[in-house]
């Protein structure tokens, strides 16, 4: 509400004014909230200002020792969190540079009286020798902030409610307190200005007060009493990652500690990041490419590694899976080359409590990897592929694998039976995809008797089948290398696909096959980051069974979008797996396109702000927008990371 509102006309009237001067006066409607029939009425600690209606005045001071030291901002912590019935609360805050002979007096004689004061004095009580001791450092701090030809700034804040009567005011002030206390919030103290609440409200936009009870600070130091000073970060053991270009307090650096992030979206636009390196302390900031993946290593992969020990938050074991090409690792970590490595797509990770499930989960990964290398665009025919490739894979687990099967069809009665097709550390015992190629043979006899385009198409899928198998022997047709069991220290785990190959389809097929498997290895809270999702080609349905598995064992996932105007797979078209932009923990966007605005709805739910800076950055900016969803933080920022 604006303060203009609290203006009325006082209610002194002249007597001897005409009945026509009255009713000329009656008449004009003034500018809302300055004229009034009714003025102010004022009763020591209160204004009554119309019927039901009255505002009383508080000086609202900071008791010497609490919120020092404290972050930028902390007199936010004035503002009431519970929501207050019956009342309005109007928070006013003055700041005036103190006069230059005042200040004069100050830096000439002040400091150096009461520092010398505060020394000599030889007090036993404990608590007084600490606040001395605080006062003298405060004191130093000044004197050097003075060297620096820093000015001072006197400060003073005032405590407005407006209520229908003087109890609901008090039970407000109540309120507010009561909310302090809930919140451990303390050294605030409310003193009514009794007696002079007209005059306060009348000289509400003069300078503070300046006395011994109000504040005195160095300006670097009172600028953090702002509210608000910033519109980004300032987290304790936060990561710095660069300037906030909205903060009102020149390079503001912001800090963030996401340790606490489950879900995060980053869409890097194919924009970079500015960054300097950890073995060269003198190095100058240089464009890092693959933007997205830089913010997830930095702002989430490091917070999920150390954790927060004062929140006490552990750190947590991240699975990383590369699919472009981001080179950059994490200490702590294992690192697997997936071209040197083997995952048996057929084997079933799961547990036995849900082995049917997973069972399902598992057929149609293998016959969406299938699907993927057949590489076929006709849709009827894809139809066809799948559920043919269904039917005989399934009956392979059941009755042919490993001779006679190694699933039933009665899971629920049959519990042992279905429970072989788990993956064990006997790797070596499991068939692999080749063993399957037998059953896609004799399905082009089958077919031959139903006509010669089914027979056709039979031979397409053995003949396509037989190649891939052969092309990707090492990646497809071998047991699984991957250990068993991570070390302690081991927690960053690193699954590189993109050295396997640049075709897209294929990559997409090892994606489905290592998710599958990092899904079930991972324990509950750790962390999948999928660098360069837009990098392979895949549809959205293949991934419903990996958002199941993470949403019933608590897995978090953080998805890196990198490339520009992709309309096949950007954060609107996979919406289903990731969720919308509110549903996220943290959200990081760099540089926007006008196609992207326009195709991708995702970004309809960006601050019109925001979104227009974005617009406007280029790709090698190194800028990007930032928002943590637990306490609606949001800032555009010109990036400066450490790697």
């Amino acid at each position: 509400m604006p303060l203009k509102k609290f203006f009325k006309k006082s209610g002194n009237k002249d007597k001897h004014q005409s009945k026509k001067e009255k009713k000329k006066k009656k008449e004009v409607p003034g500018e809302p909230g300055f004229t009034a029939p009714f003025g102010y009425l004022e009763d020591d600690g209160y204004l009554i200002t119309g019927k039901k209606s009255m505002i009383s005045i508080f000086d609202t001071l900071f008791q010497y020792g609490t919120n020092n030291p404290a972050d930028i901002g902390w007199t936010n912590i004035v503002l009431p969190k519970a929501n207050l019935k019956d009342v309005d609360i109007h928070l006013v805050q003055r700041q005036r540079g103190m006069s230059k002979d005042e200040e004069e007096k100050v830096f000439s004689k002040y400091f150096a009286d009461n520092a010398d004061v505060l020394q000599k004095d030889d007090t036993k009580d404990a608590r007084s020798k600490n606040k001395n001791n605080d006062r003298l450092r405060d004191i130093r701090v000044s004197s050097s902030l003075a060297g620096q030809e820093e000015t001072i700034v006197d400060t003073d804040m005032l405590l407005i409610l407006k209520g229908k009567d003087a109890d609901s005011i008090e039970q407000g002030l109540a309120d507010i307190k009561e909310s302090y206390k809930d919140r451990a919030v303390k050294g605030i103290m409310f003193f009514r200005k009794t007696g002079e609440q007209l005059s306060t409200l009348k000289n509400i936009f003069d300078k503070p007060k300046t006395n011994p009870w109000h504040n005195s600070d160095m300006i670097s130091v009172s600028a953090s009493r702002l509210f608000l000073p910033s519109s980004g970060f300032s987290d304790n053991d936060g990561e710095d990652v660069g300037i906030d270009i909205n903060s009102i307090i020149p390079n503001q650096h912001a800090r963030l500690n996401l340790s606490d992030v489950k879900n995060a979206v980053i869409y890097s636009g194919g924009s970079t990041v500015n960054a300097t390196f950890a073995d060269d302390f003198y190095s100058k900031p240089v464009s890092v490419a693959n933007g997205g993946s830089v913010m997830a290593t930095v702002l989430l992969g490091k917070a999920f590694w150390l954790g927060d020990r004062k929140k006490g938050i552990p750190g947590k074991r991240t699975h990383h899976i590369i699919l472009n090409d981001f080179n950059y690792r994490l200490d702590d970590s294992l690192y697997f080359d997936m071209s040197k490595e083997a995952i048996n797509p057929l084997e079933v990770q799961g547990t036995p409590e849900t082995v049917h499930r997973d069972f399902l989960a598992n057929l149609d990964k293998v016959v969406n990897i299938m699907m993927l290398l057949l590489k076929t665009k006709d849709v009827h025919e894809i139809d066809q592929y799948e559920v043919n490739l269904h039917d005989l894979l399934y009956s392979w687990y059941v009755e042919g694998a490993n001779g006679n099967g190694i699933y039933t069809k009665n899971p629920t009665e049959n519990p042992a039976l279905a429970q072989r097709v788990l993956a064990s550390e006997y790797h070596d015992k499991y068939p692999t995809l080749r063993s399957f190629l037998p059953v896609l043979q004799n399905n082009v006899i089958a077919k031959s008797l139903d006509g010669d385009r089914p027979k056709e198409l039979a031979e397409t899928l053995y003949k396509r089948m037989n190649n891939l198998f052969t092309e990707y022997q090492d990646i497809f047709d071998r047991p699984t290398t991957l250990p068993d069991v991570y070390k302690a220290n081991e927690r960053n785990i690193y699954y590189d696909i993109a050295k396997v190959t640049s075709d897209e389809k294929v990559k997409g097929a090892m994606l489905l096959n290592v998710l599958a498997y990092v899904v079930n290895r991972a324990l509950d809270g750790e962390v999948i980051i999928i660098h360069g999702l837009d990098s392979v080609q895949i549809t959205p349905s293949m991934l419903d069974d990996y958002k199941k598995i993470m949403d019933r064992k608590n897995i978090g996932k953080v998805i890196v979008f990198e490339d520009a105007e992709n309309e096949e797979i950007n954060p609107d078209t996979f919406s289903k797996f990731i969720g919308g932009i509110k549903e996220q923990d943290f959200v990081c966007i760099g540089s926007l396109t006008d196609k992207d605005v326009e195709r991708i709805k995702w970004f309809d739910n960006l601050p019109i702000t925001a979104r227009r800076q974005l617009l406007e950055t280029t790709t090698s900016d190194g800028i990007y927008y930032m928002r943590r969803n637990r306490d609606r933080l949001s800032s555009v920022i010109r990036t400066n990371v450490r790697l």
